[in-house]
């Protein structure tokens, strides 16, 4: 009789630890469950053998958390009010490439919306990014930012102007002009909002910059020209792509 009641637990053990399936022959996890589930009461997350796992607060939604062991609730802001949107999808991306421009002056002309990007642009390789639209009512907004630095030209001015293409056409540009003595440096920033695109998958959006008024020297645009005041980190572009529709 000792030999049976020996056997008995490690058989239910076996059998406590081994996968149960509803409405399957070959459950792949602990519990798996192949059928419409109900649920009348709380959903808990986190729990252990000691404390209840937490069921959420009012408002927050279930979270599949690939970044932590267990799933978990997350607040979630919803817009309301006429016209309101809620936030879809945010992207920031970061150049420290830059572009630098010498020479003979630009074409001081002015810019049109849509006009297909040209050899006069430069694109800042780290601002290259894509975005997807899937309403068609909607808003993206663009915010850039940089560092422009000039030298070599004493105290004369340098002009420039930065540019966001989407799918290769400007949308939005900003001119600028640079005064001080060599090494002189200042922020540049570009913000920008478009409505209402055409529902797509993957647009593609990118920063390029152009030189207009040198007066001789050397300007960089999210470079460093002049490392007596500047360095590469200091310099460095970033973009920002933020899509909003309704919720």
């Amino acid at each position: 009789m000792k030999k049976i009641f020996y056997i008995l637990p490690l058989f239910s053990a076996v059998l406590y630890s081994s996968q149960v399936g509803i409405k399957t022959t070959t459950p792949v996890n602990t519990l798996d469950i192949n059928t419409d589930l109900n649920v009348r009461k709380e959903i808990r997350t986190g729990g252990t053998n000691i404390i209840k796992g937490s069921p959420g607060a009012a408002g927050t939604i279930f979270h599949n958390n690939t970044e932590l062991a267990v799933n978990d609730w997350k607040n979630i802001k919803i817009a309301d009010g006429q016209g309101s949107m809620s936030l879809y999808s945010i992207n920031t991306v970061s150049d420290q490439t830059g572009a630098a421009f010498s020479g003979a002056n630009g074409s001081t002309s002015p810019y049109n919306e849509n006009a297909a990007i040209s050899s006069e642009w430069v694109v800042l390789p780290g601002t290259v990014d894509t975005f997807s639209i899937t309403n068609n009512t909607n808003k993206v907004v663009f915010t850039f930012q940089t560092t422009a630095q000039k030298n070599g030209n004493g105290a004369s001015s340098a002009g420039f102007a930065c540019g966001i293409f989407v799918d290769d056409k400007l949308r939005a540009v900003r001119t600028d002009v640079l005064l001080g003595t060599d090494g002189t440096n200042k922020i540049f920033n570009l913000n920008a909002t478009l409505t209402n695109l055409i529902p797509k998958l993957n647009y593609s959006v990118k920063v390029a910059c152009t030189k207009r008024n040198l007066n001789s020297g050397t300007l960089g645009i999210g470079t460093v020209v002049n490392t007596a005041y500047l360095n590469a980190e200091m310099a460095q572009s970033v973009l920002t792509t933020s899509v909003l529709q309704p919720y």
